[in-house]
């Protein structure tokens, strides 16, 4: 289809006009000689080809100059014509019609007796300057019907695109009211006040030009207020704010995502809100995050085994302004001292026996623009502590088997849960490597060092394993708590989700039970709950009394500050002890509200 035939009705409007003004037949053809428009004996034609009879429509389509045939038949362009000497027109004036230096077809006007000869040729260059003013018109139209089905096309492949979507997505034009909302927005929110909140953010963004990313807000979707982290981005044309568009993803969803995403693929992202706990500790850990991600500077996250310091990793690159290039991992101690260096550094064809035709990419090059995070750093040989240290210092990486240095933009994130001060005296790690890493250093505590963290890991833990496993565990007996925190969990985080894997696999009610447990974790908190054996002893009488003295001091703050959890901090603090240990007594005594 030409561009001139989605213009057919505007064309025909053209021919009629230009008839009316000249007192000539016109006719429009387009680039393929198919006729568009006409009028007179021409409109009963419109969609026929010319094919070979049209020898000077096709020269001026070659040539894209107008052409005025004054003496039809006898001149010499006509010899080429299949009706030279037989044609009855008696003068023929065209024009091409052109766009952007595209020939889009031809306006011919056509006499057919002298009376319109005599017409036509006085006022030869006004009529020429006529036509080609409606050619310009006929062009400027033909494009800008183009352009609009363009934008139509455009603007319904980008709705068909944002509702494939899994997030709630809405926009808002630049008065602030909803203009869009894909399916899932539509399905999630029932009416429109639903969205007040997100409204509310986006109009603020419009006010102020600047987008937002990752802001949580409560929405009452109908069915109870629910958390949404939404990002909304300020939509511009030359500088002006035009509009606003937002995405909204469940706080919940997030959650479930969290380990399929710290178990996925290298590239896979996570914010900074999506590390659960509520722990101070844990607070105090996205907030140093967030800083740190704002900078370029290389992070040594340190912290014992099983606490998430990929996690975190992923989190920083997640929020930084290298959340949309990769994110690498690799781990250091897993990887013979041989092949990381190529794993890192890329070889070259024919560096070594074996080497893959072609070479293979290294990480760093993978990386390029984004995240390398390298995991159990403290496990580097020194070999390759020097040539990671030269890589950061210079900015650039030499593959092996070769000498050309190539540039590369990565932001460095190592980890380790080894002495790195001690290794450096040991002369096992390089102090210069240490510093350059240590620019943001970030400590990871352990899981028994923020007890208030395991009830949320706990229960995200248990949904997320049901429903792999296909069960219907609804609750979890408060037996289970109060185990999980005499525990000491050397393994961290990671422990905690075995042991709770291991007790869904175990469980046939819908409450998850105590007994389900792991022996080695219900042992030991049993142990701790009778004291061990350990320590000065107590004859019967005075052993009971003083425990039924810290029974009543317990039970006189539970019933103070109620059996909540920020009720339960109040009283341990009221009592002079931690969290943790308040748990253990109210296990051990058996104490319930």
């Amino acid at each position: 289809m030409s561009y001139l035939s989605e213009v057919g009705d505007v064309a025909q409007e053209v021919s009629n006009a230009i008839a009316a003004v000249l007192g000539v037949d016109v006719e429009i053809v387009d680039e393929h000689l198919v006729r568009i428009a006409g009028t007179g004996k021409y409109r009963s034609q419109v969609g026929e080809s010319l094919g070979k009879e049209s020898v000077v429509y096709r020269t001026v389509l070659e040539t894209g100059k107008g052409m005025l045939v004054s003496l039809p038949g006898k001149e010499e362009i006509c010899s080429g014509c299949s009706r030279a000497g037989g044609c009855v027109e008696t003068a023929e004036l065209s024009a091409p019609i052109i766009v952007e230096g595209k020939i889009l077809g031809v306006i011919g006007l056509v006499c057919f007796d002298a009376e319109q000869r005599e017409r036509l040729l006085s006022r030869i260059d006004s009529h020429r300057e006529f036509i080609d003013r409606m050619a310009s018109l006929l062009g400027t139209k033909a494009v800008e019907s183009r352009l609009w089905m363009e934008k139509r096309l455009a603007a319904e492949i980008t709705a068909r695109l944002l509702d494939k979507m899994d997030e709630a997505v809405l926009a808002v034009d630049h008065l602030g009211k909803p203009i869009y909302q894909n399916w899932r927005a539509r399905k999630m929110f029932a009416a429109e006040r639903c969205l007040d909140g997100t409204l509310s953010l986006l109009r603020d963004a419009l006010a102020t030009g600047r987008s937002v990313t990752g802001r949580e807000v409560f929405i009452d979707t109908g069915r109870g207020r629910k958390g949404f982290m939404v990002t909304a981005t300020v939509l511009q044309d030359d500088g002006k704010n035009i509009g606003a568009i937002a995405s909204l993803r469940p706080v919940d969803e997030l959650h479930r995502w969290a380990y399929d995403l710290t178990h996925g693929g290298s590239n896979v992202c996570l914010d900074v809100d999506d590390l659960i706990g509520r722990s101070e500790a844990l607070k105090e850990l996205k907030k140093t995050a967030v800083r740190v991600a704002r900078s370029p500077s290389t992070v040594l996250i340190r912290g014992e085994s099983g606490t998430g310091k990929e996690l975190l990793a992923r989190a920083i690159h997640s929020a930084s302004d290298r959340r949309d290039k990769p994110f690498v991992a690799v781990n250091c101690a897993a990887i013979p001292d041989g092949l990381l260096e190529s794993e890192l550094f890329r070889y070259e064809e024919g560096a070594f026996t074996g080497a893959r035709k072609g070479g293979k990419p290294g990480k760093f090059e993978i990386a390029d623009g984004g995240t390398l995070f390298l995991d159990e750093i403290g496990d580097m040989s020194l070999h390759l502590q020097a040539k990671l240290l030269r890589a950061l210092q210079e900015r650039q990486v030499e593959r092996l088997g070769s000498n050309r240095p190539r540039r590369c933009d990565v932001r460095i994130i190592a980890a380790t849960n080894q002495d790195l001060e001690r290794k450096m005296k040991a002369g096992e790690f390089r102090d210069d490597l240490f510093f350059r890493l240590s620019v943001l250093p970030i400590y990871v505590p352990p899981l028994r060092e923020r007890p208030e963290d395991i009830e949320p890991l706990v229960r995200y833990f248990v949904s997320k394993y049901a429903r792999i496993m296909g069960k219907n565990i609804v609750d979890i007996d408060p037996t289970v708590f109060d185990v999980l925190l005499a525990y000491k969990w050397p393994g961290n985080v990671r422990e905690l989700e075995n042991a709770v894997e291991y007790a869904v696999n175990f469980e046939t009610r819908e409450i998850l039970g105590g007994e389900s447990l792991p022996a080695r974790v219900r042992e030991t908190a049993a142990a701790k709950g009778s004291g061990g054996g350990k320590g000065p002893q107590l004859v019967e009488g005075e052993a009971v009394g003083l425990a039924q003295a810290e029974i009543d001091l317990i039970k006189r703050a539970l019933k103070k500050h109620g059996m909540s959890y920020k009720g339960k901090q109040m009283a341990a603090r009221e009592l002079g002890i931690g969290i943790a240990t308040l748990y253990r007594k109210i296990s051990r005594y058996n104490i319930r509200p």
